[in-house]
């Protein structure tokens, strides 16, 4: 007579599901999408300082908290092209900023 458990024993136990690489996670989402708008309406306001220290910490948060490279690569050089622009081409520099935001889910 087989024992109730022993079929217990044999099935596998549940594993957590798999991690997209491509998610973000909560905070981090939450955090890019406020400093990508912050940025935003710095460079349309014509405060391309603020705009600059909005984005360093995306670059930031970027760096340590996207694991999918390729996103954080994304994000990094969008930055460098806001730094780059936000004083002296502000409209350009608003394009880098709304294609920032529509890579962010």
């Amino acid at each position: 007579m087989p024992d109730d458990h022993e079929d217990d024993a044999s099935e596998p136990a549940e594993l957590p599901a798999a991690v997209d690489p491509g998610d973000i996670p909560a905070d981090a989402e939450s955090v890019l999408t406020q400093l990508v708008e912050s940025a935003r309406v710095a460079v349309r306001e014509g405060r391309p300082e603020d705009a600059v220290a909005a984005v360093e910490t995306v670059r930031t948060v970027a760096r340590n908290k996207l694991s999918d490279r390729r996103r954080a690569q994304q994000l990094i050089h969008g930055c460098d092209r806001v730094v780059d622009l936000a004083a002296d081409d502000p409209t350009v520099a608003a394009e880098y900023l709304d294609a920032m935001r529509r890579r962010l889910p």
